[in-house]
C-alpha cells in the first residue's frame, strides 16, 4: 500500500479522484476491501423471487417488495434521466401501472392483460363484428373478381340461355338469343320510341302501311286531299326504251327519255304498222297488239261482215255494233265510206275491206 505521508491531504483526494472529479478511481492491482452496509441484504438471500419474497431479499427490493405487498420496481431514475425511467406500480386493486416519465415507452415482447368481464364481452363484440365483416368483405372480393371476369375491355359479357315461357302471354316460349325467333303468331312485345337506340339488325318481310291522309298507303278509289302522305315514284331515263320486266306481268319502273319526258303506250303505231290493199282479213300477229288507228289513203269501205271488229264493239266504230255504251244515237259502219285522208281510233282486233286503201297502225293496250 501506498505511503500515506507523502501526500498532503489535499494532494492525496486530487490523487484518487478520477479526471471528471465524481468518482474515485480504484487500483485494482492492490487488495480492495469492500464493507456492505447492513441495510443491505446478504448475497446468500439474492436467490429469493417472487414465490418467496422477504424485506432481506436483494431481488425482493429491487422488484418492489416492501415487506407485506409488492409496490412498485423503479428502473432509472431522477431528472437527469427522466427519459429512461419506467414505473411499473401495483395499486391497492391489483391494477398494474406502466408510468414512463413522459419519454418514450416501448414494449418488445408479448404483454398480456387481465381485464374484466365487461370488457371482454365488450371485445368479444369487436372480434364477432370483425368476423362478419372479414366474411362479408371476402364475399364482396369474390362478387368483385367475378364481375371483373366478365367484363372485356369496357362492355360487359352476357350470355342469355333461355327466357322462360310465362303464363300471362308475355313470351313466346324459349328464345336462345343469337339465333332467329321461332315461327308462330304470338306477339313479342312493343318497341317503345327511344331515340338514339339502335336495336340492332331487323329483317322486315312485310308492311301494312295503312290508309289514312298520314299513312304511306291510300285505298284506291278514295277521293284526295290536300297535304295527304305519299312517296314519291321514281322514273328511270332510257334513252333507248326497252322492256326492263323480264316478262309479260313483271313489275316494272317508269321510263323517261333523255329530256325527261315520260314514256307512254300512246304513241300511234310504236308497235308497227302495215298497208292494206287487199279484201282479205287482216288480224295483228304480235302479242299484246291492237290496231289503235286506221288511216285511208282511198276511200275506203269495210265488208259487211267481219269488216270491222272491234276489242269491245259497243265502245268503237263496228260492222255490227251501235256504240251503245256511249250512246244510244249510235249506227254501225256497214256500207259506210270513209274518205281519203281521214284517221279513225280506237282498238281493234283486225277488219276486212270492201274497197279501198288504208294503212293500220298497231300499239300495245
Amino acid at each position: 500500500m501506498a505511503d500515506a505521508h507523502k501526500y498532503q491531504a489535499h494532494e492525496v483526494l486530487n490523487r484518487v479522484l478520477n479526471a471528471g472529479e465524481d468518482g474515485l478511481n480504484v487500483d485494482l492491482a492492490d487488495s480492495v476491501t469492500v464493507t456492505v452496509d447492513s441495510e443491505f441484504p446478504a448475497a446468500s438471500a439474492i436467490s429469493d423471487n417472487f414465490a418467496n419474497p422477504t424485506t432481506t431479499s436483494a431481488m425482493s427490493m429491487l422488484m418492489g417488495y416492501d415487506g407485506s405487498a409488492w409496490d412498485r420496481v423503479t428502473i432509472g431514475g431522477g431528472t437527469e434521466a427522466a427519459a429512461l425511467r419506467v414505473t411499473i406500480a401495483n395499486d391497492s386493486t391489483g391494477v398494474v401501472s406502466v408510468d414512463d416519465g413522459g419519454g418514450a415507452l416501448t414494449v418488445d415482447g408479448t404483454v398480456t392483460a387481465n381485464l374484466s368481464a365487461t370488457d371482454n364481452a365488450v371485445l368479444d363484440a369487436i372480434d364477432a363484428v370483425l368476423d362478419t365483416i372479414k366474411v362479408d368483405t371476402e364475399e364482396i372480393e369474390g362478387a368483385v373478381e367475378t364481375i371483373e371476369g366478365a367484363v372485356s375491355g369496357s362492355e360487359m359479357q352476357v350470355d342469355v340461355v333461355a327466357i322462360s315461357a310465362q303464363s300471362d302471354g308475355t313470351y313466346i316460349g324459349d328464345i336462345k338469343f343469337g339465333e332467329s325467333l321461332p315461327a308462330g303468331s304470338a306477339a313479342i312485345g312493343k318497341l317503345a320510341a327511344n331515340s338514339g337506340v339502335d336495336i340492332g339488325d331487323v329483317d322486315v318481310t312485310s308492311i301494312v302501311p295503312g290508309t289514312g291522309a298520314t299513312n304511306l298507303g291510300k285505298a284506291e278509289d278514295a277521293a284526295h286531299s290536300s297535304g295527304d302522305t305519299g312517296i314519291m315514284s321514281l322514273a328511270v331515263r332510257n334513252d333507248d326504251v326497252a322492256a326492263l320486266g323480264g316478262a309479260d306481268g313483271d313489275y316494272a319502273p317508269l321510263q323517261v327519255n333523255a329530256a325527261g319526258s315520260l314514256y307512254t303506250t300512246d304513241a300511234t303505231g310504236e308497235a308497227g304498222s302495215i298497208l292494206v290493199t287487199g279484201t282479205s282479213a287482216v288480224t295483228t300477229g304480235i302479242s299484246g297488239t291492237k290496231f289503235i288507228a286506221i288511216q285511208f289513203i282511198e276511200d275506203t269501205v269495210f265488208a259487211s261482215s267481219g269488216g270491222l271488229v272491234a276489242a269491245s264493239e259497243q265502245l268503237y266504230p263496228d260492222d255490227t255494233g251501235v256504240g251503245s255504251d256511249i250512246s244510244s244515237n249510235g249506227a254501225a259502219i256497214d256500207g259506210v265510206t270513209f274518205p281519203q285522208g281521214m284517221t279513225i281510233f280506237g282498238r281493234w282486233n283486225g277488219f276486212t275491206l270492201a274497197s279501198g286503201k288504208v294503212i293500220g297502225y298497231i300499239g300495245y293496250v
